[in-house]
């Protein structure tokens, strides 16, 4: 979803909390990678997060994970519970937290807002928005993020360079999908702008 995210907004900064020293908290997050990663597409650039001391230094005692989560939202007037085992509500519907609900939300918005312009090939700046926007697969609405794709490739190279193993890819069918939720509702999107 970080992918379709940079088609309408710009990437921004972090603030990242850590319970040891600032400098440690830099080499794990971003100072392994800096002097191999080069050359990434704009608007993304290597931030280095302004590192927050954690509130709390006391150790956390380990318990087992709980079956269920609480999501929250500004749309619905009350949290969903989602079975953590299955990732559903408990009476089986897609939780708004999914990656098929982001992605009918995203295809709403496509309608709704200009997309930012991609540079597919130094020089050549394309807005490309497809025609039958409701049976565009996912993974087809990724590749339409081509400088995201294009940053995402320096960063696995980065890594591959300083000697910090290969990204790990998920299964390609875990991605081939299109959205059968109908319509995001307008008003849980428009919410989020209100």
């Amino acid at each position: 979803m970080k992918c379709m995210q940079t088609r309408t907004e710009r990437p921004g900064k972090y603030r990242v909390p850590y319970l040891t020293e600032a400098r440690r908290g830099l080499r794990a997050i971003c100072g392994r990678i800096e002097n191999h990663l080069s050359s990434l597409p704009p608007p993304y650039r290597l931030q280095r997060p302004m590192l927050a001391r954690a509130a709390s230094t006391e150790a956390r005692t380990p318990a087992r994970a709980p079956s269920f989560s609480v999501c929250w939202s500004c749309t619905n007037p009350v949290p969903e519970v989602v079975n953590a085992t299955t990732g559903k509500l408990e009476n089986g519907q897609p939780s708004l937290l999914c990656k098929q609900s982001m992605f009918a939300r995203w295809q709403y918005l496509v309608t709704k807002l200009p997309l930012l312009p991609q540079e597919t090939e130094p020089g050549v700046v394309r807005n490309v928005v497809p025609s039958d926007m409701a049976n565009l697969p996912y993974n087809e609405a990724k590749q339409l993020c081509s400088t995201y794709q294009t940053a995402k490739e320096c960063l696995m190279e980065a890594f591959a360079k300083a000697g910090l193993g290969r990204w790990i890819k998920k299964p390609i069918e875990q991605d081939h999908f299109v959205s059968d939720i109908s319509a995001a509702e307008a008003g849980a999107v428009s919410a989020l702008f209100a």
